[in-house]
């Protein structure tokens, strides 16, 4: 199999204070740091990860009073991206990617004041990993069928590139 560029793994998960836990393990001599955020409050102040955690899962909270139903598991969803090849992206190179994965997969579609909640982290030279609740601020869930297929399309479709499943 030929190594591909751009890798884009797409994953629901339990906990995210575990995944948030698990993502700040970086690489040997990279400090990890919050890239960007839902909200721009977030990235110009440092934020601990237990409190980071706890504002993307706010929404989930809410679902209950605003909708009458309990919020089911695995409601924390995960891309990781990692770039294999051996030309290095910058922070505006991610930015750039983790705005159109947001809008792609339906987690935060362009103008929609409402959309989930996310954080996109740096914990290594050549990854990106975008962290959201999958209940959006309004309490409805978001649209995300074939999110994992939207994100890789991305990649294929905007830049030239390939991706791996």
């Amino acid at each position: 199999m030929p190594d591909y560029p751009l890798r884009c793994d797409v994953r629901r998960t339990e906990s995210t204070t575990e995944l948030l836990a698990q993502l700040h393990a970086s690489e040997p001599g990279f400090q990890p740091y919050l890239l960007t955020a839902w909200s721009p409050e977030l990235t110009a102040q440092g934020i601990s990860l237990p409190l980071l955690a706890a504002v993307l899962d706010e929404p989930l909270a809410l679902r209950t009073p605003r909708t009458g139903h309990a919020p089911a598991r695995r409601l924390t969803w995960h891309c990781a991206i990692r770039n294999t090849a051996t030309v290095e992206l910058h922070d505006d190179d991610w930015l750039e990617l983790t705005r159109e994965v947001l809008d792609g997969t339906g987690i935060e579609p362009d103008d929609d004041p409402a959309a989930c909640r996310w954080a996109a982290l740096r914990n290594q030279a050549g990854g990106l990993d975008i962290v959201a609740t999958v209940i959006r601020q309004d309490g409805r869930w978001a649209q995300l069928h074939g999110d994992a297929d939207f994100a890789r399309a991305i990649f294929a479709h905007d830049h030239g590139l390939h991706w791996s499943a």
